[in-house]
């Protein structure tokens, strides 16, 4: 869909990079609210810190007043199967917190797997809105993770 509808009670979110990994990042999964560059630029290398010549994915041109990159990590895996992606561009916004559905994919438990520590992780562009919290959930309306957002003001 279009983005020329987002608004602050509109906000449509895109993926910046998806089916990254983020080993680095811990044993649980979390979410992160990004709003500057110098943390991007601190995010990306710590995820793709243990990825041995890796270069930093493209960091797109952002207007830090007016957006920002919420960072979305499953936790450190030991085999492969584990995948995020944004389930709808589409956020809600309720009571002041914004809902991001995301896919939380886990192999079936039958399945046979590469044996490797892998953290999947799945970074979003946000435009900011009336919300000072962001809500992880899955399609089962599981909340995977929460992230605080600062307005530009305050930081």
């Amino acid at each position: 869909p279009s983005r020329h509808g987002a608004s602050p009670n509109n906000p449509y979110a895109a993926v910046i990079a998806g089916s990254i990994s983020g080993e680095d990042l811990g044993e649980s999964q979390g979410a992160l609210w990004i709003d500057n560059e110098e943390s991007l630029i601190s995010f990306m290398g710590k995820i793709n810190r243990v990825r041995i010549g890796a270069a930093l994915p493209d960091i797109p041109a952002m207007d830090y007043d007016r957006e920002g990159v919420l960072a979305i990590w499953m936790g450190r895996r030991t085999t492969g199967g584990y995948k995020l992606e944004l389930a709808t561009d589409r956020v809600s916004v309720r009571e002041r917190t914004a809902i991001v559905r995301v896919r939380w994919i886990e192999p079936a438990g039958n399945a046979i797997l590469a044996q490797r520590i892998t953290g999947p992780c799945l970074m979003i562009r946000m435009p900011r809105g009336d919300y000072s919290r962001i809500r992880v959930m899955d399609e089962s309306g599981i909340v995977r993770a929460e992230a605080d957002v600062e307005k530009p003001e305050n930081r």
